[in-house]
């Protein structure tokens, strides 16, 4: 491994976008160990060239770079993108000229079978990161002499002292996209001659000898990659992500509405504050006949608040999921512990409270606050929740374990009490929407069912009069279609052995019971790869995102065949098989009929 560079500066927030551009095209080189011309034909030996001395990392390293076996690598992202990607040369020779703009001939002397390696660099100032990546060649004389020779050769060649790397540049000196040199027995190639002079070199004479991942596309992240330009990437994206207060909203005093808090934002937060503190990470990229697998493993840094961080996390089996309903497109899983889940609840009061105004009164914002808090303590540590687009309308499900059902069930009877204060009825009508509670009967089904129905109305003041203002304003911007959605919505639910049982949707008492008999009837298991999909996750699992987007797509377009499931996984955890027990890692796996039907309908989306 590399030493470690000086602190990164600048402003490089499209690194990520860069280093995914790397790796796509990174593979995009790695081709298949059949090469073009005869059957018998054999490829000659690779020239034996002195090694090169390594030499330090570039200062700014964002990323290495490894593809260990690019024949082996591309034959399988070939086959998992299919379609258009079979027009494609099949081989790394043909490939390669193809992309870098070369003769023909010079594909049979690249080798497909040795690691092609690369780095990203950060750019003094801030921008693109600098790049530079090399594909090993069996004799770079021969292809020094292939380009440059003969009477239809377009380059010649021009040796920069101070690396050694002898540049080939157009004879007729016009602008290439891509410069290319050559430096011992590695063909580097760069968007710009001073990426090459600066990047390669490192990229050439030391990656090689770096030990190989076993992974078919590998990037290796140092620290202060990770606690810089990265760090800010990834913390820039998901603030775009992060659920926001409504538009027009004030905290007190005028400032801007504390963001809406959920579990999910509770989590990544800490996961983006454990990530400045990570020693080292990896991401990998591999292909296999069902799915391609995208990873980053962290290792964190003894004695830090991270390391502490990770240590507190709590993490479970993912595939309760698998109970959730047969039709069910997308899902949700979250382990979280008491301690974030109060955190959130107090989050969440200020937030929902700056919402509704600064006219609340203390006493229902300590209401709300103690509610919500009552209700994270009361549910427990591990909770599912799908999604179904039926003929019936939409319908959700979720399932929670339960810590204290009596504390629980009194402080969900006080959450939603809340709805008869003046302060809260008054927002509630603003935003068009009534709240009532009650029970409910189904057939053949015991229990205590309660029912939370969600009205539309129309807007009232704070002395429910009709608000004449807000419905002008409502006049004067276009609304969301309506059509086909009923002006009640129920939500059911019920407290017992079975933990939290909770249903909505159009039809909610279909809705309900399938959720209530899922786990011993018809559920997602029965999907095969969708059980699969998940029960690779492990028992190690912080949060699950599952989204079948073939289904989905045929359910909206109605109809009756939805045809194979090819599920999307999104997951995070620590700890798991071959990795330390605080390790954090995050995952996305795609089923490679979820990647060729994306790749066909992109015209289209």
């Amino acid at each position: 491994m590399s030493a470690h560079a000086p602190p990164l500066r600048g402003r490089p927030r499209r690194a990520i976008t860069r280093i995914t551009r790397g790796l796509l095209f990174a593979v995009a080189l790695a081709l298949p160990v059949t090469l073009t011309g005869c059957k018998d034909e054999q490829p000659p030996p690779p020239q034996k060239v002195a090694p090169l001395e390594p030499i330090p990392a570039p200062a700014g390293l964002l990323a290495e770079v490894f593809v260990p076996n690019p024949d082996e690598a591309w034959a399988k992202a070939r086959a998992a993108v299919g379609g258009p990607a079979l027009f494609l040369p099949s081989n790394a020779g043909n490939l390669a000229v193809t992309l870098l703009g070369l003769p023909l001939a010079v594909s049979t002397e690249i080798d497909g079978n040795l690691p092609l390696v690369g780095a990203l660099v950060e750019r003094t100032g801030g921008g693109r990161p600098r790049s530079a990546m090399g594909i090993h060649v069996r004799d770079a004389g021969k292809v020094e002499s292939l380009l440059v020779k003969g009477e239809n050769a377009r380059f010649q060649i021009r040796v920069d002292e101070k690396t050694s790397i002898t540049l080939l540049e157009p004879k007729d000196g016009g602008a290439r996209s891509i410069v290319i040199g050559l430096l011992g027995n590695y063909l580097l190639f760069a968007q710009e001659t001073a990426d090459l002079l600066d990047v390669g070199p490192y990229v050439a004479r030391t990656l090689p000898t770096a030990k190989m991942p076993k992974a078919d596309v590998a990037f290796e992240l140092p620290r202060e990659a990770l606690g810089g330009p990265i760090e800010k990437g990834l913390r820039s994206s998901w603030e775009s992500l992060r659920p926001r207060p409504r538009p027009g909203a004030t905290a007190e005093g005028g400032k801007a509405p504390t963001p809406v808090p959920s579990p999910l934002n509770g989590l990544v937060d800490a996961l983006l504050g454990i990530l400045v503190e990570l020693d080292h990470a990896r991401i990998t990229l591999d292909f296999d006949d069902r799915a391609a697998h995208l990873r980053l493993l962290g290792t964190p840094r003894e004695g830090s608040a991270g390391a502490s961080n990770l240590a507190a996390m709590t993490v479970g089996d993912p595939r309760r999921l698998l109970e959730l309903p047969a039709d069910t497109d997308i899902a949700v899983y979250l382990q979280d512990s008491s301690k974030s889940r109060t955190t959130d609840a107090k989050k969440y009061a200020d937030a929902l409270a700056a919402a509704m105004g600064k006219d609340v009164p203390e006493d229902d914002r300590a209401a709300l606050s103690a509610a919500l808090v009552a209700v994270a303590e009361g549910r427990g540590d591990s909770f599912t929740a799908g999604v179904s687009l039926l003929s019936t309308g939409p319908a959700i499900y979720a399932r929670s374990d339960v810590a204290d059902e009596g504390k629980l069930d009194e402080a969900l009877g006080n959450l939603l009490g809340l709805a008869k204060r003046k302060s809260f009825a008054s927002w509630l009508g603003q935003n068009e929407i009534e709240v009532s509670t009650g029970k409910t009967v189904l057939e053949n089904l015991p229990g205590d069912i309660r029912r939370i129905r969600l009205a539309r109305v129309d807007g009232k003041d704070d002395k429910g009069k009709k608000d004449e203002k807000a419905s002008k304003d409502r006049k004067d911007k276009p609304a969301a279609s309506l059509e086909g959605v009923p002006s009640t919505i129920d939500v059911l639910y019920m407290l017992g052995k079975d933990g939290l049982v909770l249903a909505g949707g159009y039809d909610a008492k279909a809705a309900f019971r399938t959720i209530l008999e899922s786990p011993g009837k018809e559920n997602l298991s029965g999907r095969a790869e969708a059980k699969s999909a998940v029960a690779a996750v492990g028992d190690k699992t912080a949060f699950v995102a599952f989204v079948d987007p073939l289904r989905l797509l045929n359910r909206r377009a109605g109809k009756a065949d939805l045809g194979p499931s090819a599920p999307v996984v999104f997951a995070l955890g620590k700890g798991g098989e071959g990795v330390g027990a605080n390790d954090p890692w995050m995952r996305l796996d795609v089923a490679n009929l979820a990647i060729q039907e994306l790749v066909k309908r992109r015209g289209a989306l």
